[in-house]
């Protein structure tokens, strides 16, 4: 029997308020199987994918 993997962490200590956010059934579809993928909550992998986006949308709007 194979053992179950392990959730990684969730939000670091300090992480508070939720933040809703609108998305499209594809895009949740999307969201929730690749965080199905990581072995992620929608959540943990929403929020990843913003800071991953955020850090794009800095390096772009400095170079700009």
């Amino acid at each position: 029997m194979d053992p179950k993997p392990s959730k990684p962490t969730r939000s670091p200590r300090g992480v508070e308020k939720p933040v809703a956010m609108r998305l499209m059934p594809a895009e949740r579809g999307e969201l929730e199987r690749i965080a199905g993928e990581e072995v992620r909550s929608a959540a943990a992998m929403a929020r990843i994918i913003f800071l991953r986006g955020l850090a794009h949308y800095r390096q772009d709007s400095a170079s700009a």
